[in-house]
C-alpha cells in the first residue's frame, strides 16, 4: 500500500459525545446513555497524552456527527496494547443500531488503523465487546488519502534543545527546557496531475497548520507518525499538468 494520510476530514472533533452500554447479545442493540465512562470528552481533543477511563465490558462511546457520513477507517491511540475485541457500531438513530460492525481484535501501543465497511450513517460507536479498555486517548474517523506516488522522504531529528540561559550574580548560570527535541519529516512528491493536486490542497486546507493526522509510509503497518504541517503548500508545474510539491511535518508528542 502506498505512503497514506489518515486525517480528520469529516469532523470527528466537532461531533457531540455521549457515553454509554451497548447489548451486544442483540445485533442492533440497544445502545443506552449512561455514566459509564469517565473523561469520555479526552476521545476527540486532539491529544493522545490522557486517557478515558472506566471503559469495561459493553461500554461504548457514541459519535453524533449530525448528518451521516461515510468513513473509511477509524484510528485508535491506545498506550497500552490489549487483546480485547472492540466493535465499531454505526446507526440511523441514537439507540437502535444496524447489523453492522467492525471488529477490532487487539489494540497495539500507539495508533491503530481500523478499515471500516463504508456506508453512510449518523451515529458512530466504539464499544467495547469482551473486556476492559484501559489505555484509549483518542478516537477518529476520516477518509484516507494515499500520496499519488511514493515520496521521497527525509527524516531529520532537530536536536534544538530550546534551553535558555539566565546569568546570575557570581557567574552563576542557570537554564531551563522551553520545549523537547523533536523530529521533522520532509517529503518530496513529483510529478503529480492536477487531481493529485487537488486531493493535497483540499487536505492542507482541512488541516492547515492546527490539525494533527497521521502519515504512514506504507499505509498500513507504520510507524504511524502524528504530525501537523509545518508550513503551507506550494506546487511548481514542472510539464502541462504536472506539479511537485514537498510535505514538511513536524512530529507530536502528545
Amino acid at each position: 500500500m502506498a505512503a497514506t494520510i489518515y486525517y480528520d476530514n469529516l469532523n470527528s472533533r466537532s461531533a457531540t459525545l455521549t457515553d454509554g452500554t451497548i447489548d451486544n447479545t442483540s445485533v442492533t442493540g440497544p445502545f443506552s446513555s449512561s455514566d459509564a465512562l469517565t473523561n469520555e470528552e479526552r476521545a476527540n481533543d486532539g491529544g493522545i497524552s490522557e486517557v478515558v477511563s472506566g471503559w469495561a465490558v459493553d461500554d461504548a462511546l457514541q459519535f453524533n456527527f449530525g448528518s451521516g457520513i461515510s468513513p473509511d477507517f477509524c484510528a485508535i491511540y491506545s498506550t497500552v496494547a490489549t487483546s480485547n475485541d472492540i466493535r465499531i457500531n454505526r446507526g440511523f438513530h441514537a439507540t437502535n443500531l444496524v447489523g453492522i460492525w467492525n471488529t477490532v481484535s487487539s489494540l497495539s501501543i500507539g495508533w491503530n488503523i481500523a478499515a471500516l465497511t463504508v456506508a453512510s450513517y449518523q451515529y458512530w460507536y466504539i464499544n467495547s465487546r469482551d473486556g476492559d479498555l484501559t489505555g484509549i486517548t483518542e478516537v477518529f474517523f476520516g477518509d484516507k488519502l494515499e500520496l499519488p506516488i511514493a515520496p521521497t522522504a527525509n527524516i531529520i531529528e532537530e536536536h534544538t534543545y530550546g534551553s535558555e540561559e539566565v546569568k546570575a550574580l557570581g557567574a552563576n548560570r542557570y537554564y531551563f527546557s522551553k520545549h523537547n527535541n523533536f523530529k521533522t519529516l520532509t517529503l518530496s512528491l513529483d510529478h503529480m496531475t492536477s487531481a493529485n493536486k487537488t486531493s493535497l490542497e483540499t487536505f492542507a486546507n482541512t488541516v492547515t497548520d492546527r490539525e494533527p493526522f497521521i502519515y504512514s509510509e506504507d499505509g498500513t503497518t507504520g510507524p504511524f507518525h502524528w504530525v501537523r504541517l509545518v508550513r503551507s503548500l506550494t506546487f511548481r508545474q514542472v510539464a502541462p499538468d504536472i506539479y511537485s510539491t514537498q510535505l514538511v511535518l513536524r512530529e507530536l508528542t502528545a
